[in-house]
């Protein structure tokens, strides 16, 4: 394989794994993912330090829409990014990352 083809599947392969990364989320040892219940992400990162709306075009059943969604806003420490965890009808659709 040469360097040019090389390259673009390690840059692929990166894009990828970003992608299965953002729909996950660590809360210490626990990881909350797409498709989890809100009563699961309460139970293992608790109460969100602030909670939004908003419009968002999110995937359901694999065709994309935009519908109104619940915002929960996650951060571990002042250093960390922040994650927002996209609601639909009591499940995760999508977790952003924020700012700091």
């Amino acid at each position: 394989m040469n360097n040019g083809k090389r390259l673009l599947c390690l840059a692929l392969l990166a894009t990828l794994l970003n992608e299965v990364q953002a729909d996950s989320y660590r809360c210490g040892r626990k990881l909350v993912r797409d498709g989890d219940s809100v009563s699961e992400l309460l139970r293992i990162c608790g109460e969100p330090h602030f909670k939004g709306k908003g419009n968002e075009t999110v995937e359901i059943n694999g065709i994309p829409r935009n519908v109104s969604v619940k915002q929960w806003h996650y951060r571990k420490n002042s250093r960390s990014l922040e994650r927002v965890v996209l609601i639909y009808q009591g499940k995760i659709v999508a977790i952003e990352v924020g700012g700091r």
